[in-house]
């Protein structure tokens, strides 16, 4: 008896895993897009767009806490790592995560989003979309010249 109740701790002790809130790891078609301009007008405009369409951020962090890319070196690049909540689906039980990757240098930066429901192009083509739009409506706004 008591080498099955070993057998079974051991076995259990193998599978499990640890889960780190929120943070959804590398997929194999995440949502990438360079969009230019600054790294505070991005981050910015992310938070607005997440924000208004219903998602609600439980972190901002360095995405070098999560994983390693050479981005992430000291190499004068701003990251930032943006990680919403599960959002419920209306017409389904299950919800989705979002995380936002952003990596920044001069007036450029490239975006990425990751989604735990998998492939989802309209959600985030709409929110690249919106953030995009919101940048280029505050260049207008402000009389800001868009980089060329």
């Amino acid at each position: 008896m008591r080498y099955l109740i070993l057998s079974l701790i051991f076995t259990l002790a193998g599978c499990a895993a640890v889960q780190i809130p929120g943070y959804i790891s590398r997929v194999d078609h995440p949502y990438d897009r360079k969009i230019y301009a600054g790294f505070e007008q991005v981050t910015g405009s992310f938070l607005f767009v997440l924000q208004k369409q219903g998602w609600v951020i439980s972190e901002e962090s360095n995405p070098a806490i999560y994983e390693r890319d050479d981005r992430y070196d000291n190499n004068g690049s701003r990251n930032l790592l943006i990680i919403a909540d599960m959002r419920k689906h209306f017409a389904h039980l299950t919800g989705t995560r979002l995380n936002v990757f952003i990596h920044g240098i001069g007036n450029t930066c490239d975006v990425e989003i990751r989604l735990s429901s998998g492939r989802n192009d309209w959600l985030a083509q709409g929110i690249l979309d919106a953030v995009e739009q919101g940048i280029k409506d505050w260049t207008v706004s402000t009389g800001a010249l868009e980089p060329q």
